[in-house]
C-alpha cells in the first residue's frame, strides 16, 4: 500500500504542479500586456556658450499630470501647433545638458518623460531627466532658440 501512495505521489505531483506553472504564467494579465516602447532620449549635447541662452523662471510652473509640467512663457517665437507640429526652435537644457526629444507628444511626457518636452503655442510642456519635480530638485532650466 505504502508503494503505491509513493508511485501515485511521485506521479501526480510533478503533473499538479506542471499545470499550476503553465496555468499562472498563460493567466497572469500583466504577462499578457504590451511592454511600452519608451523613447530614446536624445544623445547629450552641451549647452551652447553664448548670449543667446535664457533662463527659465520656474515662477508660475505647474503639474499637468504624469510626469509632465508645463508653464506659459512670453517666448520670443510661437511654438508648434496642430497645423505646424515641428515649427518650434526651442532646444531646452538643464543644468547645461540638453533635453529632448522636442516636439514629443504631450501624453509621451506625461506618461515617460525622461527630458522630453513640447514648446506648444505659448506654453512650455516638459519633463526633468530623472522624472524628478523641477521645483525641488534643483536644477538650472535654460533655453535657446537656435
Amino acid at each position: 500500500m505504502k508503494t503505491i501512495i509513493k508511485s501515485i505521489r511521485n506521479v501526480v505531483l510533478p503533473i499538479i504542479t506542471t499545470v499550476a506553472m503553465v496555468a499562472t504564467v498563460t493567466g497572469c494579465k500583466k504577462a499578457q500586456q504590451p511592454t511600452p516602447t519608451v523613447p530614446t532620449t536624445t544623445p547629450v549635447t552641451p549647452q551652447p556658450q553664448d548670449e543667446s541662452i535664457k533662463a527659465i523662471s520656474l515662477i508660475g510652473l505647474r503639474v499637468d499630470s504624469g510626469f509632465c509640467y508645463k508653464i506659459g512663457y512670453d517666448l520670443p517665437e510661437i511654438g508648434d501647433s496642430n497645423t505646424s507640429p515641428t515649427v518650434s526652435k526651442l532646444r531646452l537644457f538643464e543644468n547645461g545638458v540638453e533635453l529632448g526629444p522636442a516636439h514629443s507628444t504631450h501624453n509621451d511626457i506625461r506618461n515617460f518623460g525622461l527630458g522630453q518636452f513640447s514648446h506648444w503655442g505659448n506654453t512650455l510642456y516638459f519633463s526633468t531627466s530623472d522624472n524628478s519635480d523641477p521645483l525641488k530638485n534643483g536644477r538650472k532650466y535654460t533655453y535657446t532658440m537656435k
